[in-house]
């Protein structure tokens, strides 16, 4: 370390970094800078661009914009409009006129509406998607010109579902309207010719939507959220069909000297442009690649001298290393022996590390096993009474058989062999806890788990002076599980909020609460103890966490409820009561018999 040190301090190899620092900011200054020249040159082409897109655009439209002004003087088509004329024969010469006029002006389509909005002739009388009889009075182009305007829309044609823009004209007879005459304009060829180009222009309306674009996949897209009450007009007008008018992928990202257009994961500098005499705006793309290699370019010129200027000063090093290769040669045999003392320390170390864990290992097991000789001592102590009490059943059946009296032998005999069930029940109880079983799952009511597990600890409640109140929302409430794990839930939560209750000087009172919503089963079992306290609830479910004295409690019992509730594909929610007490919510998947 101090050779390195004492080399890194000479002032010529400060003078070689310096040179390297001040090459490495040229580059960057310089790369910054032709990206700053590349996007102003890139603007001003894309400016040029879009005028002349602009005008062709314009030019397009007013190529037609005369075609209804003449339409609306021609006197059949006038005559067409008056009710005295209104026959098929006379609509159909008119029809014959528009599609005369349609092939010479080389538009889409040609026609005459009435006041009312019906189309009365057309020049596309003879397609199966004939305007003929369709009404179109909810367009804003027909009530444009039914109120004496010109009329401009772009819209999708309900009919034909072929985009277009439509340009009415209102048709007059002694200074009154009489109808409507349109021409639409088709478009499309003009978004082909954009995207045989190789460019990428869009155009959106008032409402950000796209509706010309050369890439078909922009089409009625739109470039923001549009309001609720604009979005039901659009579907009133039927502008764009049934159009979801789904957001464009667009971000803005920075780029040297501007801000560049990220659409579907590409970057453009976009060019807009408001289009006279209407509300449309038009956009110009122009890829930034070109920025990318210009500074791709200067950024390996400039790696090429820094990669001279490292090797230069690798060179000059190399020759400085010569004159102190002693020095170093002493110092890395130091370093070796510090090394060697290294690895007997972290050896001492890794063998201390095991020791630690073993022990720490040997701890936890024993814990283990004295949970369990705790819990069979517990068992042991709830087994006897109903041992007592067959004992008392076995006296008395011996009694009843000599009275001859079968009535009460048998409500004997069935209490001792409810009794012994739930003997095997409470000793099952020691071997889930010894063990995790194989659980099958089956339909289990945990209404009966609830209220079996309130019946064994009966008799705690009643020395405790506890009260067990039990809301059911449903005589039967089923769901996948084991029904001994389920009333061993129930068991651990009643012995912990009796535990919260010891203290309590007001009424103690044990609340279950059962709901199904859904696909789901909710039971809430709440104490009026003192409730729990934040850095309790962080580990409450943590095996040997207990608030309790050592000789009072394991801390498993809520451990083993976590793990039981788990395994049943459900979940446990601690929490306090507004009222005070604590509040445990457990959640299930509801079964449903089909």
């Amino acid at each position: 370390m101090f050779s390195f040190a004492y080399q890194f301090s000479k002032p010529i190899l400060w003078g070689w970094i310096f040179f390297i620092v001040l090459g490495s900011l040229s580059i960057w200054l310089a790369n910054y800078w032709l990206g700053i020249s590349t996007a102003i040159e890139l603007r001003k082409i894309s400016r040029e661009r879009l005028s002349l897109y602009d005008a062709t655009l314009l030019g397009e439209l007013d190529k037609y914009r005369y075609l209804p002004f003449v339409l609306s003087g021609n006197e059949d088509v006038k005559e067409l409009l008056t009710s005295f004329r209104r026959d098929p024969f006379f609509a159909n010469k008119v029809s014959k006129y528009l599609a005369e006029m349609n092939n010479k002006a080389e538009a889409n389509v040609l026609y005459i509406m009435d006041k009312k909005g019906s189309t009365l002739a057309s020049s596309n009388w003879q397609d199966k998607t004939s305007f003929v009889g369709h009404n179109y009075s909810f367009r804003p182009y027909f009530q444009d010109a039914i109120e004496g305007r010109e009329g401009r829309f772009f819209a999708i044609g309900t009919i034909s579902g072929i985009p277009g823009f439509f340009m009415s004209h209102p048709v007059y007879e002694d200074s009154s309207i009489i109808g409507v005459a349109v021409v639409k304009v088709n478009l499309t060829p003009l978004q082909q010719q954009w995207n045989d180009g190789g460019e990428n222009v869009f155009i959106t309306d008032e409402n950000s939507v796209i509706f010309l674009a050369s890439k078909k996949d922009w089409l009625y897209k739109s470039l923001r959220r549009i309001p609720l009450e604009q979005l039901q007009k659009l579907q009133q007008i039927k502008q764009y069909g049934t159009s979801n008018f789904d957001i464009l992928d667009i971000n803005h990202v920075s780029v040297p000297g501007d801000l560049a257009t990220e659409i579907e994961g590409r970057r453009y500098l976009e060019t807009t442009q408001e289009i006279a005499n209407t509300n449309w705006k038009i956009h110009y793309l122009v890829s930034i690649n070109s920025i990318t290699e210009n500074q791709r370019t200067i950024v390996a010129i400039g790696i090429g001298v820094v990669v001279i200027l490292l090797v230069l000063a690798l060179f000059i090093r190399e020759r400085r290393q010569k004159v102190i290769s002693t020095r170093r040669a002493l110092e890395a045999e130091k370093m070796e022996d510090m090394n060697r003392q290294l690895e007997i320390e972290i050896e001492e170390r890794r063998r201390t590390e095991k020791e630690l864990r073993a022990a720490q290992d040997g701890l936890v097991q024993a814990g283990k096993l004295a949970a369990l000789g705790q819990m069979s001592a517990a068992i042991a102590y709830e087994i006897n009474q109903p041992i007592a009490a067959i004992q008392n059943d076995v006296s008395n059946c011996v009694s009843y058989l000599k009275n001859q009296n079968d009535q009460q032998l048998n409500n004997s005999l069935n209490e001792i062999s409810s009794l012994t069930e739930k003997m095997g029940m409470i000793t099952a109880q020691l071997k889930n806890f010894a063990r995790k079983s194989s659980m099958k799952t089956r339909p289990v009511d945990i209404v009966k788990a609830i209220n079996r597990a309130g019946y064994l600890m009966q008799p705690v409640f009643n020395t405790q002076a506890v009260r067990l109140e039990i809301n059911i929302a449903s005589k039967t409430i089923l769901v996948s599980g084991d029904e001994i794990r389920l009333e061993q839930v129930f068991v651990n939560l009643y012995r912990n909020a009796i535990d919260a209750m010891k203290t309590t000087q007001g009424e103690k009172v044990i609340t279950i609460n059962t709901s199904v919503t859904g696909q789901q089963v909710n039971v809430t079992v709440s104490d009026t103890g003192t409730g729990l306290e934040e850095h309790v609830v962080k580990k409450l479910y943590d095996p040997f966490f207990t608030t309790k004295l050592n000789s009072e409690s394991l801390g498993l019992g809520l451990s083993i409820t976590y793990g039981i509730i788990k395994d049943l594909k459900g979940e446990i929610q601690a929490s306090n009561n507004p009222d005070g007490g604590a509040c445990f919510v457990l959640s299930f998947p509801h079964y449903i018999e089909k």
